[in-house]
């Protein structure tokens, strides 16, 4: 059997309020899965966080900050690069922009429970919801159980998340629809 490396990817800023250094604190919990992270974004915490994966991360985990880049870029590598889950932590969001982008690639998503977080990611259809005080082992087994089994369900389900809620040709096309009926009904 030929070793899978599991593909995780989070987007942020890398300031306090985004709390990617609990994805490090998940991560170290991982023992018996390869895992390849990439984080994409930069901030105050880039050097901090950097330092703290080289000391906490097993060998089985490797990583890259591969800090910021534009929007235009991420679309690319998301349509270029397999990723198998998407990852957000944060304390507090309004409607997360990054969950929706990685979705529309059908990557699923576990993320923190915070803000419209739940508009989007629909626990064990498209992704995991998770507490915002999450216990970084109990993360670190949903991760594990994921990467133990087929997702091709739940990465069509992100793909169709997307389509139906926030793929702005359909939105437009039925805001313009519903303006179309307002008016011929007055």
């Amino acid at each position: 059997k030929t070793e899978k490396i599991f593909k995780l990817v989070s987007c942020s800023n890398l300031i306090p309020v985004k709390r990617v250094h609990l994805i490090i604190d998940i991560l170290k919990k991982v023992r018996d899965l390869e895992i390849e992270w990439t984080h994409y974004g930069d901030g105050i915490q880039k050097k901090t966080l950097e330092e703290y994966a080289g000391e906490a991360l097993g060998p089985n985990i490797s990583y890259n900050f591969a800090g910021s880049v534009s929007n235009l870029e991420l679309m690319k590598i998301y349509a270029e690069k397999h990723f198998d889950l998407f990852i957000n932590v944060s304390e507090s969001e309004g409607i997360p922009v990054s969950i929706m982008e990685a979705m529309s690639f059908g990557i699923p998503v576990i993320a923190t429970d915070v803000g419209g977080t739940s508009e989007i990611v629909e626990n064990c259809y498209n992704g995991v919801l998770i507490e915002p005080e999450f216990i970084p082992g109990e993360v670190a087994g949903i991760i594990i159980n994921l990467s133990n089994s087929d997702n091709s369900d739940m990465r069509s389900a992100a793909r169709k998340s997307w389509e139906k809620k926030y793929n702005a040709v359909n939105n437009y096309r039925k805001f313009y629809e519903d303006l179309e009926k307002q008016r011929d009904g007055l």
